[in-house]
């Protein structure tokens, strides 16, 4: 659970496909390219204030913010240190969430810049050079098998970097390339996600989405 005062000021970065329901205001760098983060779904504009911004130069006044989120944006940017400290300058706290070092060596993905992990209350960063040696054989797994999203979802903690911070983000930003998967390593105990709850989100989640594409269809068809 996210650490976020009752009736808080929450602007969450990259809120793509999957804006979180606690967000008062989202912000995204594009409002026609969401391929990177959401594979190619659409932004959802659900009435909420919405600004179109670059994360390295935020358009907000310095510490507007109770809260911050920026879930699955920092692998992306150009310059992580900068990144941070305008996370910093506009918010008193905040999460991150990216793929974990576990993550890009399994799934692996092209575009992203930055290889994250977590160690006590440090935030690792260091660049990514190579590919996964899988290609697309997990992310065509994860998408058709139940039973192995079920097992990566469960597993959270594992396949994903979740770094709460306040008052400062504790970065380590290294340069060396270092081929050996480093895990995170946590001074508190994460939520773990019980492989049913997880598999029955997924399974909501589906049934919810299936009204929407078929109207899609037909409008694209009509």
């Amino acid at each position: 659970m996210l650490d976020i005062p009752r009736n808080a000021r929450v602007l969450e970065i990259g809120s793509g496909n999957r804006p979180r329901p606690q967000s008062t205001i989202l912000c995204d760098r594009f409002l026609d390219d969401n391929y990177h983060r959401g594979g190619g779904q659409e932004l959802v504009l659900d009435g909420r204030p919405f600004v179109v911004a670059d994360g390295l130069a935020l358009p907000f006044k310095d510490k507007a913010f109770d809260y911050v989120i920026a879930s699955h944006v920092f692998e992306h940017v150009e310059d992580p240190q900068r990144f941070a400290a305008e996370l910093m300058r506009i918010a008193r706290a905040g999460y991150i969430e990216t793929p974990s070092e576990l993550s890009e060596k399994v799934f692996g993905w092209q575009f992203h810049r930055w290889i994250l992990h977590v160690e006590g209350d440090r935030l690792y960063v260091r660049p990514r050079t190579e590919d996964s040696p899988f290609g697309r054989y997990f992310h065509d797994k994860y998408i058709s098998d139940p039973a192995f999203a079920a097992f990566a979802d469960a597993y959270f903690a594992d396949f994903n970097v979740s770094y709460e911070w306040h008052d400062r983000i504790n970065l380590v930003v290294e340069t060396e390339t270092d081929r050996a998967v480093r895990f995170n390593r946590y001074d508190r105990m994460l939520e773990v996600r019980p492989a049913w709850r997880v598999a029955g989100g997924r399974l909501l989640e589906g049934v919810l989405r299936y009204p929407l594409r078929l109207m899609r269809y037909f409008m694209k068809n009509a």
